[in-house]
């Protein structure tokens, strides 16, 4: 029987800012598009003194945008879980994301972002956001549609917009926002750019900076200009948990 991951890997590199890059970066078109949707639904859901927990929380990426808008330091505020611990040690409890060892309608928002392609039983996932929650309170989960295997061999799956309606409904929540992170140029442009790589002779690279910057500066306008609803990136959705009324 093969070791779980929290055993052959100690401490997982993750994402530790939350800032777009600089047009220079590879990912810079999915990032851009990712963090201005999952920014804006913050934005929207989270109120000064929530309590919130993350799932798969990583480095905690997110953490001091989050801690602004709930105005409140505490540890208690904002906690986070993970499989294993994190390459800066950010995360409070080391558990699986199908088996989370906190008292149930504990929190105000639950986050679970670009984490559920990585859990196999990723139902299992929704169910205990539900539990965490709050009657009213909020789920905010998000994962890829077009983007390359990564984190090798713990990915999983790709969800359509339909597969997280019907995760979310089957568990309880009422469907509430979606938002599509890049339309059919932004996933051309980035798949591209991650096709191309980098690195390699001084022709190669000339070859590549060029088409990355040529990327990297006209995607966003075509990607406002042609929309599609067909192609994305990335998705990010929120799911409300009934109130006890209700």
């Amino acid at each position: 029987m093969a070791l779980p991951l929290a055993h052959r890997v100690p401490y997982l590199a993750r994402m530790e800012n939350f800032k777009v890059p600089s047009k220079r970066h590879c990912e810079y078109i999915y990032l851009r598009c990712y963090f201005k949707e999952i920014k804006d639904i913050f934005d929207r859901y989270i109120k000064e003194n929530d309590t919130v927990f993350d799932i798969g929380c990583g480095n905690k990426p997110m953490e001091q945008y989050i801690r602004t808008l709930i105005k409140n330091d505490r540890a208690e505020s904002y906690v986070g879980c993970d499989v294993v611990q994190s390459s800066a040690r950010k995360v409070d409890i080391v558990c699986d994301a199908t088996d989370i060892p906190e008292k149930s309608s504990a929190y105000d928002i639950v986050v679970c972002t670009q984490v559920v392609e990585h859990v196999f039983d990723h139902a299992k996932v929704f169910e205990e956001a539900f539990r965490l929650l709050k009657p009213g309170g909020f789920f905010i989960v998000s994962g890829p549609f077009v983007w390359p295997v990564h984190e090798a061999p713990y990915d999983y799956f790709r969800f359509t917009r339909y597969g997280f309606q019907e995760l979310l409904k089957k568990t309880g929540f009422i469907v509430g926002e979606e938002r599509a992170c890049g339309g059919k140029f932004a996933v051309l442009g980035q798949i591209l750019l991650l096709t191309l790589g980098s690195g390699g002779n001084i022709v190669k690279r000339i070859i590549i900076f060029v088409i990355r910057f040529l990327c990297n500066h006209t995607v966003p306008f075509l990607d406002n200009t042609f929309k599609s609803g067909r192609l994305t990136l990335n998705y990010v959705f929120v799911g409300e948990k009934p109130s006890a009324s209700e």
